[in-house]
């Protein structure tokens, strides 16, 4: 019987009355040594402390209306911080910027015993003072972010293409777009219940560049409409931002986030093996690179996972957690988890956090009846079809047509002229006889006494006639913070997101703010 993985999930008007239009500099953040891209490296605008961060594929956008004047400082662990003048780069195409890799040097620190004799500080001692120093190193006192948010959907391989009939591959759909304030009570208090842990959405978007799908945006049942095998995921009503708000397993550090980290104060260390890999820098702070492995008597031989934490060698403070769970030996991940923190001051704050996963799901474009009548003065029925009929799948035996349960006889199937969709059903003359349609017509629930039976019919794809193919899926979910503000008490609004609803049932809340926030958009492949 396959192990069940748990997940335990309870997660202006802003002058950007443009800010969907507003013109943007593309770019892109890349390694001057492999030339490929850097993820999700932080973009702060010098000026006022406020900026985005590059995406998956390190790619992009500051409004142009900060051109003239503006810097942008460009870091990301392990590589040089780079500041680059605005006025310097195109309106036109993507900027690639290159970001030098820092001088890393595996130091390891050296601790006295009682007995005065020295001894190598390990991976694993190096993550548990990190996970000890968790309340120290993290505010306990009422602040906020205020950051984009965006969860969309990849297709993997080419079945939703096909169930689309696209001749363009489809790269990206279900594309939802937000300027969202979290706020946060303090790392004492409850995220996932606290009262004062609430989040506003000041603006909401979804991107029509991009498919929209309903069929692929409901809540997980775990069962055969939405899944991921042997991964449970409780049903939050579709809100993706909640899922995503719950995988933080540092900010929910004494909470059930996902396995294996679990509670990750008390299990994380126990489910894992460390090794102590380099030392990297971020500006001048040098970071312990740990990497770990599940270890599988304590998870599952059926799962295993792989992922690495970046702490600071000065106060222990965990910058990064990457996770990655792997099922059966495959090559991409069930999920993956990224959260980043960052210092500001003495204490570190969110910078951004993603989770990915796959999953599969039946999908309502599926080859189908569309529509169905009887026409009295033909004596014919006539049945729609939702997509082309392949014509050699039709015959007579494939149709089956019964009134108030009694079987009629068909005697003939036959197409439209000049369509695939439209096909005539004719019946022999005992049947007519039973339908009794003169006796019948004014009753307005007629349509219901047909019922149509169709089998063995297939669309130009090869589909059969009512087979839901499995659709499978990356799901993507992701918040970069944009501006982080101390000290900033929650204050009591009707419109906090509901953390049980999608948030395209939330109402916006307007808020005047001297600067704006804007959206980071380029997901779609770009030329150079």
């Amino acid at each position: 019987m396959k192990q069940k993985i748990f997940f335990l999930f309870l997660f202006v008007n802003l002058l950007i009355t443009t800010a969907f239009s507003q013109k943007k500099i593309s770019c892109k953040v890349l390694s001057a040594s492999s030339k490929k891209p850097i993820t999700y490296a932080t973009v702060m605008l010098k000026k006022i402390n406020r900026g985005t961060h590059a995406d998956l594929n390190g790619n992009f956008e500051i409004p142009a209306k900060f051109k003239s004047d503006g810097i942008i400082k460009i870091s990301s662990i392990g590589y040089v911080t780079k500041e680059v003048q605005l006025s310097q780069l195109k309106n036109e195409g993507v900027n690639m910027i290159y970001l030098s890799t820092s001088n890393n040097k595996l130091d390891e620190v050296i601790v006295k015993t009682s007995r005065k004799k020295k001894r190598k500080l390990l991976g694993i001692q190096i993550v548990k003072k990190a996970i000890n120093n968790i309340a120290d190193n993290y505010p306990t006192e009422p602040h906020s972010y205020i950051g984009y948010y965006r969860d969309y959907q990849q297709p993997v391989g080419n079945s939703y293409q096909k169930i689309r009939q696209s001749k363009e591959e489809i790269k990206y759909l279900n594309v939802h777009e937000a300027i969202i304030e979290s706020f946060d009570d303090g790392f004492d208090s409850d995220k996932l219940k606290g009262k004062k842990n609430q989040s506003l959405l000041y603006n909401y978007k979804i991107n029509k560049e991009f498919i929209t799908d309903s069929t692929l945006t409901i809540p997980y049942d775990n069962k055969n409409k939405k899944y991921s095998e042997s991964v449970y995921f409780t049903p939050l009503g579709g809100n993706e931002l909640n899922i995503l708000n719950l995988t933080n397993a540092i900010r929910n550090y004494n909470k059930m986030s996902f396995s294996y980290a679990n509670i990750f104060q008390k299990d994380f260390v126990s489910n894992h093996k460390f090794k102590l890999k380099d030392v990297v820098f971020l500006d001048s702070i040098p970071l312990y690179e740990v990497s770990f492995s599940s270890i599988l008597e304590k998870t599952s031989f059926e799962y295993s996972a792989f992922g690495s934490i970046y702490i600071s060698k000065q106060d222990f403070a965990i910058h990064k957690l990457n996770y990655n769970l792997y099922y059966r030996n495959k090559k991409n991940p069930q999920y993956s988890v990224t959260v980043e923190y960052t210092p500001k001051k003495d204490k570190m704050y969110l910078n951004y956090i993603t989770f990915n996963n796959f999953f599969e799901a039946t999908n309502g474009n599926y080859f189908k009846i569309d529509k169905t009548f009887f026409n009295s003065k033909q004596k014919v029925f006539k049945i729609y079809f939702n997509r082309p009929v392949e014509i050699e799948t039709i015959n007579k035996r494939n149709f089956k047509i019964y009134y108030k349960n009694e079987r009629l006889k068909v005697t003939e199937v036959s197409s439209l002229e000049g369509s695939y969709r439209v096909f005539n059903i004719f019946v022999d003359e005992k049947s007519i006889a039973k339908i009794n349609f003169e006796t019948e017509k004014q009753n307005q629930n007629y349509n219901s006494y047909f019922t149509f039976d169709v089998t063995k019919v297939k669309d130009l794809n090869g589909y059969e006639i009512d087979e839901r193919a499995s659709i499978k899926m990356n799901q993507y979910r992701e918040f970069f913070v944009q501006e982080t503000f101390e000290n900033k008490a929650f204050t009591d609004k009707e419109n906090f997101i509901d953390k049980d609803a999608p948030l395209s049932k939330t109402n916006i809340t307007t808020l005047q703010l001297e600067h704006d926030y804007w959206l980071n958009t380029p997901l779609k492949s770009t030329k150079n």
